[in-house]
C-alpha cells in the first residue's frame, strides 16, 4: 500500500488532529450553551434592569426595578413573553462558544507543540501551560468577542418591545 493510500485508511481524527479537536470541542461547546442560555439571559435582564433602575431612578433605585432573582426573573421572562424567549439570543451565543471553543483549544495545542515547545523528558512544565492557556483563551476570545454584542442585544429585544421602545 502507498503512504497516500494508507494516509487515506486512516480514521478522520489521527489524519487531521486539529480539524476533529476543533469539531468535537466546538459540539461539546454548542451542547453546553444551549442547556446554560436561559441563566445566562436572566443574568442579562437582571444587569440591564438594574443599571436601567440606577439611570432613572439614582440611588432609590433598589425599589423600581420589577425582577428580584435568577428565578422570578426566568418566570416573569416566560410568563410575560412566552418560554421560548429563554433562548432569545442562543444562536449568536452558540457561533461564539464554537468559535472560541475551537480555536482556543486549536491554538493552545499549537503553541505547545510548536511554538513553547516540551523539555526533552517530553514533559510540559507549568509555567508553559499557564502561558499556553492565556494565550490561547486571549486568541479565542479576539475572534469570539463580536458575537457577544449581538447576543446581548438579542437577549434585550423582547424587552424593548414590551416597553414599547423600537426594536433594533
Amino acid at each position: 500500500m502507498s503512504p497516500a493510500e494508507e494516509e487515506k485508511s486512516l480514521p478522520l481524527p489521527e489524519r487531521w488532529p486539529r480539524a476533529s479537536k476543533f469539531a468535537l470541542s466546538a459540539c461539546a461547546a454548542a451542547v453546553a450553551e444551549l442547556v446554560t442560555f436561559p441563566l445566562d439571559l436572566t443574568k442579562t435582564r437582571l444587569q440591564v434592569q438594574g443599571e436601567a433602575a440606577i439611570h432613572r431612578n439614582g440611588a432609590a433605585a433598589g425599589q423600581a426595578v420589577p425582577y428580584r432573582g435568577m428565578l422570578r426573573t426566568a418566570a416573569g421572562i416566560v410568563r410575560e413573553e412566552g418560554l421560548r424567549k429563554l433562548w432569545q439570543g442562543a444562536t449568536p451565543a452558540v457561533y461564539r462558544h464554537i468559535v472560541y471553543s475551537g480555536v482556543r483549544m486549536v491554538a493552545y495545542e499549537h503553541l505547545r507543540d510548536s511554538v513553547l515547545g516540551r523539555a526533552e523528558d517530553e514533559s510540559f512544565p507549568f509555567w508553559k501551560a499557564v502561558v499556553g492557556g492565556m494565550s490561547a483563551g486571549a486568541i479565542g476570545q479576539f475572534f469570539a468577542s463580536p458575537t457577544d454584542l449581538v447576543k446581548v442585544q438579542m437577549q434585550m429585544e423582547g424587552k424593548r418591545k414590551l416597553e414599547g421602545k423600537p426594536l433594533r
